[in-house]
């Protein structure tokens, strides 16, 4: 396959930079990549956030009028997000240096585990793994980063764009901190294994892939594509679904790594019944912590 010489030349240009940002001090790396995450919302970025809004806004307002009333103006709502975005990269690049030793110790401290741990505690004490799910929201990579440093081993599932090397730097800085990357289209008994050798097996399903099998769930009160890979994963291994996040409530300055009580399959009903109940419970979780942090979810991706 012929890499086409922008995409090399975007790819050499991302990784000096991520070498040489790295060793800057975190308001600096955060104060230089503002501006580009502006940059970014003045075009695409923030028409894919308008179009998210326009889908949803009937149902965030029945469900909370005040969120509603923020997300009416999309022009200022896209700067906090833009300004979650910049931070989000400036801890990404701090991630690709390794969290050994003292590389580490920020990320103790920056993120502090919280309430519901001992669910995934109690998943993984059956010694049969944990299937991690999660959203695009507040920062997903130092969930990852946060659980390995914990001591628990496993992969993500996630998107790998072989004709983009610019891509991989994502692989690389999860390789960093100790977590494989299993790609979207790789056969299902990679990511069992994981299971089987008691690993967590992250999987982010918030956002709509067209590439995988899918069904149309509520979200926001809009139909909305869902992936059915983590019901399906449930049903063959057996186990619930383990839902978390990593996000910076009001008024702190840490993140706050939680778990929520797992989700399971209904034994009760028909095999579809039960995927579409799973798969509605995910949905209204997300929907919950989208609420407590509407900027901090990823607006400016494709969803509806």
């Amino acid at each position: 396959m012929t890499i086409p010489l922008r995409r090399r030349a975007r790819s050499a240009a991302l990784r000096g930079f991520v070498r040489s940002a790295g060793w800057l001090p975190p308001s600096l790396l955060g104060g230089a990549l503002r501006p580009v995450a502006r940059a970014a919302f003045s075009r695409r970025y923030q028409r894919v956030l308008e179009d998210n809004l326009r889908a949803t806004l009937p149902g965030i307002q029945a469900l909370d009028p005040g969120v509603a009333e923020r997300l009416a103006d999309p022009a200022a709502f896209g700067r906090d997000v833009a300004r979650v975005v910049s931070e989000q990269a400036s801890h990404w690049v701090r991630l690709a240096r390794g969290t050994e030793g003292r590389r580490g110790a920020w990320l103790e401290e920056h993120v502090r585990l919280g309430p519901g741990i001992e669910y995934l505690d109690q998943v993984l004490a059956q010694g049969r793994g944990a299937i991690v799910v999660t959203a695009h929201i507040g920062n997903w990579e130092l969930l990852c980063a946060r659980l390995r440093q914990r001591g628990h081993e496993g992969a993500v599932i996630g998107r790998v764009r072989r004709s983009d090397p610019s891509h991989s730097w994502l692989m690389d800085m999860r390789n960093a901190y100790g977590v494989r990357t299993i790609p979207q289209d790789e056969h299902p008994r990679a990511a069992l294994e994981v299971l089987r050798k008691g690993g967590i097996l992250g999987l982010l399903t918030d956002l709509r892939v067209r590439q995988l099998d899918g069904r149309m769930v509520p979200f926001f009160g809009a139909p909305a594509l869902t992936m059915t890979a983590p019901a399906a994963f449930a049903r063959v291994h057996r186990a619930p679904l383990v839902p978390m996040r990593c996000v910076r409530m009001p008024g702190d300055k840490a993140y706050t790594l939680m778990a929520e009580e797992p989700l399971g399959l209904r034994s009760d009903v028909g095999r579809e019944e039960a995927l579409m109940d799973l798969l509605s419970q995910q949905n209204r979780l997300f929907e919950k912590w989208i609420l407590e942090t509407p900027e901090q979810w990823a607006w400016h991706q494709r969803r509806w």
